[in-house]
């Protein structure tokens, strides 16, 4: 079996985005090394592929590993600048889908990097979502017309991850003079939850790991990449229902790879979904070995259905 981690860049690939790949070689390795059976890994670029599409032709080549795209028995996407490339993902899923191979994430799951979108996804989905306001021009000239809402809350950048562009805010000024600091980066505010820390339910292939995560103490941030400690949950001991909900989520995004952030309120017990993360830690962060098993099991899952 052949596969292929697909990886972003702009413009000509540097040593270091090669050298970040190639890391992702290596963890997958070790991954498919907890399966029987023979699987090769390569890496490839979106610079590295050409695209020919056009009078009866269409074909993506990879260039670095001199193979046509339609070799490999699985695709995996992983990046995080693929809001840029989504002409060059929507051409890659065609393709994978005129040769009937599986894309781990397809294409679908780039619509969903927005914090607002996934709000409004999750309201449809009839899962509880924490109250979220889009921040733009009318919010701020006509923040008295929103009613219920109080300081502190959470003002978070639509297309943030790991934690970054993540704040507490405790009054209008406040908002106000980040969207000052980079009038580039756009946001959406949540309302604050308070809690004892925040759930990463991590789903691979169907199977499913639990991640507790606690703020460190000198930030309201529960991501183990921002210094929170992370520790296994017993799913037995999380409210009935919490975990269908988040397979319901990974599921009409149709991701194999899914990390969805839950949290509870300490003062009311109730649960809510703060978002979901097409990408998230694999081959970093905690619980590594088990990480490694789940990936193995998702490529056995792919070569069975080959």
């Amino acid at each position: 079996m052949k596969i292929v981690i697909i990886g972003s860049s702009q413009g000509e690939p540097t040593e270091r985005e090669r050298a970040y790949y190639d890391e992702y070689v290596a963890f997958f390795q070790q991954s498919v090394a907890t399966i029987d059976g023979d699987v090769e890994v390569a890496t490839a670029l979106f610079d590295d592929l050409l695209i020919d599409v056009g009078e009866g032709t269409f074909s993506i080549f990879d260039t670095k590993n001199n193979v046509d795209m339609s070799a490999y028995d699985a695709l995996f996407l992983r990046g995080d600048k693929f809001r840029a490339n989504m002409d060059i993902l929507g051409s890659i899923s065609a393709y994978a889908k005129r040769h009937a191979t599986p894309v781990v994430n397809e294409v679908e799951t780039g619509r969903v990097a927005s914090k607002l979108l996934q709000a409004v996804h999750f309201e449809q989905l009839g899962v509880p979502v924490a109250r979220t306001l889009c921040v733009n021009e009318a919010l701020i000239k006509q923040f008295d017309r929103v009613e219920g809402w109080s300081f502190p809350c959470i003002m978070k950048a639509r297309f943030g991850s790991h934690g970054n562009n993540n704040y507490v805010v405790a009054s209008l000024d406040e908002i106000k003079n980040i969207l000052q600091e980079d009038p580039e980066i756009t946001y959406v505010l949540q309302r604050f939850i308070a809690n004892d820390g925040d759930y990463r339910i991590l789903l691979v292939g169907g199977e499913e790991l639990i991640i507790g995560r606690s703020a460190s103490g000198e930030s309201h941030l529960n991501n183990t990449s921002q210094g929170g400690s992370a520790s296994h949950i017993d799913p037995q001991t999380l409210p009935k229902g919490l975990l269908k909900d988040a397979h319901a989520i990974a599921e009409y995004y149709h991701m194999a790879i899914a990390g969805v952030d839950a949290i509870q309120s300490k003062e009311t017990g109730a649960y809510y979904f703060l978002e979901v993360n097409a990408q998230p830690q694999l081959m970093t962060g905690a619980f590594l070995e088990d990480k490694k098993r789940m990936v193995g099991a998702l490529v056995q899952q792919l070569r069975d259905k080959r």
